[in-house]
């Protein structure tokens, strides 16, 4: 029985270590903040990957994102010192910004207005960051999980 045990917890151990070491970020859940500011709807997330892979996921999307022809969208502006990116698709415009926290850990700010005029309506600023937020993940294949603040 107490071999057993043993054997038990340090499989238990081993699987843990390699999570840890390898940076399955499928097995950390990334957590998104909802807020609005009095022009934008701001999404944000922790996310256990390092800031270069995380932009390169970004970049990915947006390039991939531009040469569509339905849901098309222009990048208006991508500073890769910053990692800041600026899209739109003719109506709404967004920023996404990667912010190194560590070296397995990035912040992901997501920044959604709507156009003049149409202030009110916060819930497609707040579409829009899901949507970007979803797509991002997908793309750094992490596994998301929404939740208002």
């Amino acid at each position: 029985m107490k071999f057993s045990n043993k054997f038990y917890l340090v499989s238990l151990f081993s699987v843990i270590a390699v999570i840890l070491f390898l940076g399955c970020v499928a097995a950390i859940p990334i957590v998104v903040y909802y807020y609005n500011t009095n022009d934008n709807y701001v999404a944000t997330a922790e996310v256990r990957r390092n800031a270069d892979d995380l932009w390169l996921a970004v970049v990915r999307l947006a390039e991939k994102r531009a040469s569509e022809t339905e849901g098309k969208i222009d990048i208006l502006k991508k500073d890769n010192t910053q990692r800041l990116l600026e899209a739109t698709d003719g109506k709404q415009t967004a920023s996404v910004k990667v912010i190194p926290d560590g070296r397995r850990k990035s912040k992901v700010v997501i920044t959604a207005n709507v156009p003049k005029g149409m202030e009110n309506e916060l819930a497609k600023e707040k579409e829009l960051a899901a949507q970007i937020m979803r797509h991002l993940c997908e793309e750094a294949k992490a596994e998301c999980k929404l939740a208002e603040s």
